[in-house]
């Protein structure tokens, strides 16, 4: 595996799933970060269009898929960085967990821990799986409204969030937000020296590159050789991004979360931070329903544990386009970033730091090999465990 950024300078445009036309603005939308999928689709072009040259002949569409099969993508990152600065640790920034609740605004607004307790009353939804209705749910301490929440954490407010430490709104700098801007394309048609109105169309771009700051991807590529080349294009309008080497640390668990479950944590918080395919749905693989619980394995941990509850959010459904096949993809309903799960060892045993090594971004569910299905662990001190 190597390491590598992915840099945009220009920003990028990754079309979703949605048409062209389908708002009164008439534009194309945008995600707001690339799926692992286009990740692995730049490195796959840029590694590609190298091989060409080296062999001197362009490639047809079976022959990009044979000679690529071989490239894989492992972990990703959000990056971060002043444009001064080198790449470290410190400029990774992820998803803010959904066990995260805004309270109010301003500098100093506090953030609720929402806990899992043991259900109380049925939910209003239908009462048809009495083993999900027995999953414990959240229970706000403030009954006001909340606040809408941020996208995104950095890394700091993150390990203090996952060590279970107390958070503000913005004491480390504040929640970050990546900019748009929206760009509009004109065509002339020949013989009236005039904009043809089926070729004029208008999408969103994400800007990268801030006033101090720039953003990029980072990733973990296993290629068939040395060679990449020091460019690649990333998105629907093939913008060009620079490919710069990452320290092999970037994707190093943080030592302030494994020093907090070096002394044992009762409870497991699983959140993940890549989109996640699992059979079940919101389920993750390998848990069935044992008695009145769910239970299974979680990667590297040893024994059973029972799932407590489960935050998630709607679903995303990720799709793309097979440029050899010159067709789209099959499209996947999978867990969104963000969603936290809670866990009990069934042995009653606390999670310690070799558990939390081992789930440091650690693969769940299927298509692993493009990136999919990345979580990280965090401590949780579980109310009501003896029911």
């Amino acid at each position: 595996m190597r390491t590598l950024a992915l840099v945009p300078r220009d920003g990028f445009f990754c079309k979703d799933g949605r048409g062209w036309h389908t708002s009164a603005s008439g534009r194309g939308h945008g995600l707001d970060w690339p799926w692992p999928s286009t990740l692995l689709g730049a490195l796959r072009s840029a590694w590609g269009r190298g091989e060409e040259g080296r062999v001197g002949e362009h490639f047809g569409p079976r022959q990009w898929v044979d000679r690529t099969r071989e490239i894989r993508l492992g972990r990703t990152l959000m990056l971060r960085r002043p444009l001064d600065a080198a790449w470290d640790g410190s400029h990774r920034v992820w998803p803010v967990p959904c066990d995260a609740l805004w309270t109010g605004d301003g500098l100093e607004a506090p953030v609720a821990r929402l806990d899992p307790v043991p259900p109380a009353v049925p939910t209003l939804g239908r009462d048809d799986d009495g083993v999900r209705e027995n999953l414990w749910r959240p229970v706000p301490e403030d009954a006001g409204k909340p606040a809408r929440a941020p996208r995104y954490w950095g890394e700091a407010d993150l390990v203090d969030w996952l060590t279970g430490q107390p958070a503000v709104a913005q004491r480390r700098g504040g929640p970050l937000e990546i900019s748009r801007r929206f760009q509009t394309h004109v065509a002339v048609a020949e013989e009236e020296l005039t904009a043809a109105d089926e070729a004029m169309f208008s999408h969103d771009v994400v800007e990268t590159l801030e006033l101090r700051a720039e953003w990029a991807v980072g990733a973990e590529a296993s290629l068939p050789g040395d060679e990449l080349p020091e460019a690649a294009t990333l998105g629907s309008d093939s913008r060009i991004c620079r490919i710069e080497a990452l320290p092999p640390t970037m994707f190093d668990a943080p030592k302030l979360l494994l020093d907090a479950f070096r002394t044992g944590s009762r409870g497991l918080r699983i959140i993940v931070v890549a989109p996640t395919c699992f059979r079940g749905g919101w389920l993750p693989d390998g848990f069935a329903v044992r008695g009145r619980e769910y239970c299974g394995q979680l990667p590297g941990v040893a024994g059973e544990v029972a799932l407590r509850a489960a935050f998630v959010p709607r679903p995303l459904c990720i799709s793309g386009w097979d440029v050899a096949a010159g067709a789209p993809k099959p499209a996947s309903r999978m867990v969104a970033p963000g969603a936290v799960y809670f866990f009990e060892r069934l042995d009653r045993k606390a999670f310690g730091d070799v558990d939390a090594r081992s789930l440091w971004l650690a693969a769940m569910g299927a298509r692993n090999d493009e990136g999919f299905g990345r979580v990280v662990p965090g401590a949780w001190s579980p109310r009501g465990s003896d029911q």
